[in-house]
């Protein structure tokens, strides 16, 4: 939920702050690995900016840009391709997934709540855009981004190599019993250990919240996923 201290906070970013917003991916991706954030091109900022792909958000101290983010929302001329994200129905993934990406803040200005105020702009669009689905697609490394989508609700549903690094897929629903999952039954899986986390997806669990030690609890995909899928695809 955005506060109104937030929503002041929070500027909705478009075209005029194009040069600012690449200045500062190009700040906060210079010294970090391949991959670590996705980096975009100026024409692909512009088609968020613009609104063609969705909304950008930001975050000014003073006249400077510490901080940005941006939301991919699917339309009729703009639908999702691609195999869905693991535990979305083909029914839903064209229109109604939406895509959190490029969360970035400036290392000045970290510990100071952006990512989190930002990530809640984003929901909230989301939620007003009539999305279905909330994904998220995140380095395995980057665990300070992801452990906070988890703080969010979202869940660990998927993992793909094809980029030739771990990237974990995260995922929330509008529908609450889409992704519950049985707490008695239960697994750690350490934190950065691709391969655990591929084995507790494949067996049929999604990770939920962090532990202590650094590790991740997975629980197992309740069957109220499953009926509720069934029932949105008859």
């Amino acid at each position: 939920m955005v506060t109104i201290a937030d929503s002041q906070l929070v500027k909705h970013l478009t075209v005029v702050d194009l040069n600012v917003i690449f200045q500062l991916q190009a700040s906060v991706t210079a010294d970090l690995p391949v991959g670590f954030i996705r980096t975009k091109t100026r024409s692909e900022l512009r088609a968020y900016l613009d609104g063609t792909l969705g909304i950008a958000y930001g975050i000014f101290e003073g006249s400077n840009l510490v901080a940005m983010s941006l939301l991919r929302v699917p339309d009729e001329n703009h639908p999702n391709n691609g195999l869905p994200l693991p535990l979305v129905p083909a029914a839903d993934w064209s229109l109604f997934a939406c895509f959190l990406e490029n969360a970035m803040v400036l290392p000045a200005a970290r510990g100071r709540g952006y990512q989190r105020t930002l990530l809640d702009a984003r929901l909230s669009h989301a939620a007003s855009a009539k999305m279905r689905w909330i994904c998220a697609g995140v380095h395995l490394q980057n665990s300070l981004s992801w452990a906070n989508l988890l703080a969010k609700g979202m869940a660990i549903a998927g993992i793909r190599f094809d980029p030739g690094y771990p990237v974990i897929g995260l995922l929330s629903s509008c529908d609450a019993l889409a992704l519950a999952s049985d707490s008695s039954d239960r697994i750690s899986v350490r934190a950065h250990d691709h391969a655990q986390h591929q084995a507790a997806l494949r067996d049929g669990y999604i990770g939920v919240r962090l532990a202590s030690a650094g590790a991740v609890i997975y629980q197992r995909w309740s069957l109220h996923g499953l009926r509720m899928m069934s029932r949105r695809a008859a």
